[in-house]
């Protein structure tokens, strides 16, 4: 009876939702309002040049959010509006990561136990070892080294993604089924999901080399083992309701159905029409107890900045704890730094590393750009962003669904401009 009277109170709240924004105090957060009107003038005028169709965006700052606010049009007589539920993939990995320390906390598991305590498919595991390119033939050994909560956390384990990797790597993932994960799948359950990736080999050696992949979806797989509930409730009982994130779902209900952004790619002249991909229904998508802790959750920009400001403010937001300060602090801590010294890590580029479940950049990379040290982020595969800065008490959510993406620089371009308006 617990988990459905928080349910009913989660779909009552949102009534909340229809109220209007109030007008934001930019003196009390610190921002130039002439400077940041800057911040709105070029997202309209890139939905103006085409590079974005619109989508929603929330930015707060010493507690006040200073935009919450949808541009552009989803079609000539339809606007984005700030209720519009955007696809945000990857986005999902931050969720995933403190639900993963929400057990951590309660001493559930430990970062550095193998994962095959939980999900013993991940014992014995192999390494990919030698790989023939005339036959695509290939050759496995033993990994000398357990695959970790840590390692998963920090997608260091070995596991990828099928789609993003050299053709002889997708080729072995094509072999076992996997090529494909990471949103949705029609047949697998999420400890099913988990079990088909561990059958595959490990791209390298556990611990050894930052490679992006499934690493989180198995994390839901173990939440899912541990507390005997399904991701989804987890998710809603113990983030999204305590949050207030009345939007935000694996698999839409279908009074929300409308609500949801409609996915965009470019035709051959450039133009921005609407997707005919295979995901552009997601996740209007029948329910198979599939959720993909790595990539299967749909929220609004106003949700997911509840859930940013709750990081931001040591874990709290609105009266509500998701985790405790010093667990927040050790989330938001370089995890990866021996891995960047010898080349092995998320990028080349010093100051870029990895904490837990998000990029991170350290003191290096303070210079590199407007982000402060200490700034953690990530963004998702239908082109949505999130950040947050502790130095400056600041976060930003940014909600478009476009796929492919070419423009990253409209990104780069609008936080420099965001940030020349801080006073």
């Amino acid at each position: 009876m617990k988990y459905i009277s928080l349910i009913l109170l989660f779909i009552a709240g949102q009534t909340l939702l229809g109220q209007k924004a109030s007008v934001p105090d930019l003196a009390k957060a610190g921002i130039s309002p002439e400077r940041f009107a800057l911040v709105e003038e070029y997202i309209e005028q890139n939905i103006a040049d085409g590079v974005i169709p619109g989508g929603t965006f929330y930015i707060a700052r010493k507690g006040e959010v200073i935009l919450d606010k949808a541009f552009g049009n989803k079609s000539e007589a339809e606007p984005f509006v700030r209720g519009d539920i955007f696809r945000i993939a990857s986005m999902t990995k931050a969720l995933t990561t403190v639900a993963i320390l929400q057990l951590f906390e309660q001493g559930q598991l430990q970062l550095d136990d193998p994962v095959h305590k939980y999900l013993p498919a991940f014992k014995n595991m192999t390494v990919i070892d030698t790989f023939n390119m005339e036959d695509t033939s290939y050759t496995v050994r033993p990994a000398e080294t357990d695959i970790t909560i840590r390692h998963l956390l920090t997608h260091t384990s070995g596991i990828y993604y099928g789609l993003f990797e050299e053709p002889k790597y997708t080729k072995v993932y094509q072999d076992h089924g996997i090529d494909q994960l990471g949103i949705y799948h029609p047949k697998l359950t999420t400890i099913e999901m988990a079990n088909a990736i561990a059958k595959a080999p490990l791209k390298h050696e556990p611990g050894t080399q930052w490679t992006y992949g499934l690493g989180m979806d198995v994390l839901g797989a173990v939440i899912e083992k541990i507390t005997k509930r399904k991701l989804s409730l987890i998710f809603l009982t113990e983030i999204f309701y305590p949050l207030g994130m009345h939007d935000s779902h694996f698999y839409l209900p279908e009074a929300k159905y409308d609500k949801l952004a409609p996915l965009y790619t470019y035709d051959a002249t450039g133009a921005l029409v609407i997707s005919d991909d295979q995901m552009s229904n997601f996740p209007i998508f029948l329910n198979k107890g599939h959720y993909a802790g790595g990539g299967g959750v749909s929220s609004t920009a106003r949700d997911y900045g509840r859930f940013l400001q709750a990081l931001l403010s040591d874990g709290e937001y609105n009266g509500e704890r998701i985790l405790s300060k010093s667990t927040i602090e050790l989330m938001r801590t370089e995890q990866i730094a021996h891995l960047n010294k010898t080349g092995h890590g998320m990028s080349p580029i010093p100051g870029m590393s990895f904490c837990l479940g998000s990029a991170l950049i350290t003191q290096e990379g303070e210079k590199l750009g407007p982000f402060s040290a200490g700034t953690y982020n990530w963004g998702g595969y239908f082109n949505s962003k999130w950040w947050v800065d502790p130095q400056e008490d600041m976060l930003f959510v940014g909600m478009t669904n476009v796929l492919p993406f070419p423009h990253a620089d409209f990104w780069d371009k609008l936080y420099v401009i965001l940030y020349a308006s801080v006073e």
